[in-house]
């Protein structure tokens, strides 16, 4: 009866009594031959019953790999069945091997579930990221990046969408500083019509980018490449006309040149009055695209009803008078547009801008037909971008749309060192324009002009260097307070710098007390910047501006 239940049993089987085999079907006659009534178990198989009760046993006949398992019936029988690992075991050595391939290859390398949980992340992203893997996978990656929602993940979109989005580029920002810069593919793993998963391949363009902004900067002094026409392309400056010795300045610099090698959306934040517009001609001026036109739109300046028209162009027959005529975004054609003060932008019109920047299309007003983006976008905010979005200024969608690639600019006070450079710069180019023989500063000017706060930053410097050198006379050698108009003077005493401030001033407070706090939650979650943003109840994006903007560093501030 039971020789005939063992037949009957699809996988490989030995019937066993008393540890010796009392019968096997023809599975187990192929693996192990014919010769085994009688013989005992152990013998054969090189494995006691009582071993293989306590844990799977693996056995190797010919080629194939058998998983041992027992089948207790009644006191001293045994049904024993020889499961065939062989495939399995093939895929558990791929398997491995693949990890490690994934944990030597330089590329970094992300992979996502299809619910948005992360489920590989290999040690080059490790690297890349400043991230370790036990404290990300299985966390969904909104939680790992701190977005505000699922819909802002790339990942996601590219599961919904099952469209690879390819050979795309972004400056990581460790530490409060833009250290890395990053060009990554992210593709669907798709079969039968179904997402599984979607990954992301990632490389470090960081010294590609300081070799290739090296050698621009070499050709430039070696006067190897053409000049640039600024009445042909619409600009004014390039690098070597944003001045300063600061260190602070230099690596700003580097890094808008860095920026400038990378064909993408760029977000520039700084107060009123510290360059932005420069540093986006400049940034323009050494970009691959250097030839053709920079167009810069002030969306504080432009009334509501016009702003449309002027950067979509409009439509003949759209409104009354209304003509075929071309916006902005044509005229520009395959060069840079400078969107000043964004944040002026009405909410309506940064919806449309949303739509434009994401489809890379735009229509005219009053028209049907879609006409494709050519140019790049520099935008620009004169306030911190949390603020602004807390504020309804800024649509939260179009900030993370266009700050992909950020550049910070530091104000004046920020780079205290700079300020008797430019001034001197100043005076050298008033001196040109109005006749004067200026060359040196009083001791009482120079104490003011650093005292003083300079909330204008550099425009400010500017305008108050061309008052007093105006004021001088043509013979006067020496700019000192008596050239200082009225007006003039009354505000820089009124408003000094940090040194001849009670100790109560409460900007400076808030600075120091902000910085403790930002350090101390820092240190407490061992510099992980989306734990420490979760922490302080902040975004982490607005925890990154906050650290640049405070000078804070891991190398500076790190409890030791």
């Amino acid at each position: 009866m039971m020789t005939f239940t063992v037949e009957k049993i699809p996988l490989p089987a030995l019937w066993v009594v008393a540890g010796r085999i009392k019968a096997l079907n023809l599975e187990a006659e192929k693996f192990l031959g014919r010769d085994l009534l009688g013989r005992g178990f152990e013998t054969v198989c090189e494995v006691t019953l009582g071993d293989l009760g306590r844990e799977p046993y693996l056995k190797t006949i010919g080629n194939r790999i058998f998983s041992l398992v027992t089948v207790p019936s009644s006191g001293n029988e045994h049904l024993v069945l020889l499961v065939d690992f062989t495939e399995l075991e093939k895929l558990r050595d791929k398997v491995f091997c693949l990890s490690e391939v994934l944990s030597k290859v330089e590329s970094g390398i992300i992979m996502s579930d299809s619910i948005g949980r992360v489920v590989l992340y290999n040690p080059a992203q490790e690297h890349l990221e400043g991230l370790k893997s036990e404290n990300v996978i299985g966390r969904y990656l909104w939680e790992v990046y701190n977005y505000y929602s699922e819909e802002l993940s790339e990942h996601r979109e590219v599961f919904r969408s099952q469209k690879p989005i390819l050979n795309h580029y972004r400056s990581h920002i460790q530490g409060g500083r833009s250290q890395k810069y990053l060009s990554y593919s992210t593709y669907p793993i798709i079969r039968d019509g179904k997402t599984l998963s979607v990954f992301s391949v990632s490389k470090n363009e960081s010294n590609l980018l300081e070799m290739l902004s090296e050698t621009i900067e070499l050709k430039r002094r070696l006067k190897d490449l053409p000049q640039i026409s600024k009445k042909t392309n619409g600009t004014q400056y390039e690098f070597k006309d944003i001045k300063g010795t600061s260190e602070k300045l230099k690596a700003v610099i580097k890094d808008a040149q860095k920026h400038a090698m990378i064909d993408g959306t760029l977000l520039i934040v700084g107060e009123t009055g510290v360059g932005k517009e420069m540093f986006a001609q400049a940034v323009h001026n050494i970009s691959q695209n250097n030839q053709e036109k920079f167009y810069a739109i002030n969306c504080a300046a432009v009334p509501e009803n016009l702003l449309e028209s002027t950067l979509f162009g409009t439509a003949k027959g759209s409104f009354t008078g209304s003509i075929d005529q071309r916006g902005v975004l044509e005229e520009v054609a395959g060069g840079t547009l400078f969107l000043d003060e964004l944040n002026s932008m009405p909410a309506a019109m940064q919806t449309k801008l949303l739509r434009m920047l994401q489809e890379k299309k735009f229509q005219r007003v009053g028209s049907l037909e879609s006409k494709t983006v050519h140019c790049r976008i520099i935008c620009a905010v004169n306030e911190n971008p949390e603020k602004l979005i807390k504020q309804k200024k800024l649509r939260e969608d179009l900030y993370y749309r266009i700050s992909r690639h950020c550049l910070f600019l530091p104000t004046l006070r920020e780079r205290h060192e700079d300020i008797i450079h430019l001034a001197n710069y100043f005076i050298e180019g008033y001196n040109r324009d109005f006749e004067k023989h200026i060359t040196e500063l009083s001791g009482e000017l120079r104490l003011l002009l650093l005292d003083y706060y300079w909330p204008g930053n550099v425009r400010e410097l500017d305008n108050v260097i061309e008052n007093m050198v105006l004021q001088a006379e043509p013979e006067e050698k020496v700019l000192n307070m008596g050239h200082m108009p009225h007006y003039l003077k009354e505000r820089l005493l009124r408003n000094p710098q940090r040194p001849s401030r009670p100790a109560e001033y409460l900007p400076d407070q808030l600075r120091t007390l902000e910085t403790e706090l930002i350090v101390n939650g820092l240190n407490r979650h061992g510099w992980n910047i989306s734990k420490t943003a979760r922490h302080l109840g902040i975004i982490r994006q607005s925890l990154l501006y906050r650290m640049n903007k405070l000078s804070i560093t891991r190398e500076t501030h790190e409890w030791k």
